[in-house]
């Protein structure tokens, strides 16, 4: 609630989303999203959009989950090095997807140490013609009647030591 309460301070209006960082939720952060009304959230790693249950919790906050890889979870795999991994990232990004990719950079790797990767990453997919949206344009676009329920799970993602929220296979109504 601080958090919420130093944004409202600060811009003069409600969040709209939040990301929990690392991917690392609980029921609890799902009936808060609720709670206070955010309108969508991207605390999963996963496929497509969906409306999250956890543990007996529903939310109608709609998760818009990460679906590529971040950079330093490929790099030292397969061969791929830093001067390199926006490659892997490249053809990650070409599996067609429903609603598109969603990818997640951190400003201290991708904003600063893998800067100049990035600006390969962007270049490439500007000259492959990829159009950029922001989750809220994403969101925004989206069919809420249609979305489907999935649960949030705990899950293991290559390159990335722990367990982490993921969307569940398994779709169920309400």
């Amino acid at each position: 609630m601080k958090a919420w309460e130093a944004f409202f301070s600060a811009c003069q209006r409600r969040p709209q989303t939040i990301g929990a960082a690392g991917w690392q939720l609980n029921r609890h952060v799902l009936a808060l999203e609720e709670e206070l009304g955010l309108d969508y959230a991207s605390d999963v790693r996963g496929r497509e959009p969906f409306f999250p249950s956890m543990q007996a919790v529903k939310s109608n906050c709609i998760q818009i989950p990460t679906t590529l890889p971040t950079l330093d979870e490929i790099i030292g795999t397969d061969s791929i090095d830093s001067s390199d991994c926006w490659k892997f990232i490249l053809k990650k990004s070409q599996d067609s997807l429903p609603h598109g990719h969603v990818f997640t950079l951190h400003a201290e790797l991708e904003g600063m140490k893998l800067i100049s990767v990035m600006t390969s990453l962007l270049q490439h997919w500007q000259s492959a013609g990829v159009e950029f949206y922001t989750l809220k344009q994403l969101h925004d676009s989206l069919d809420k009647s249609t979305l489907p329920r999935h649960s949030i799970e705990w899950g293991e993602v290559d390159g990335r030591s722990g367990l982490l929220a993921v969307q569940g296979f398994g779709t169920h109504s309400g």
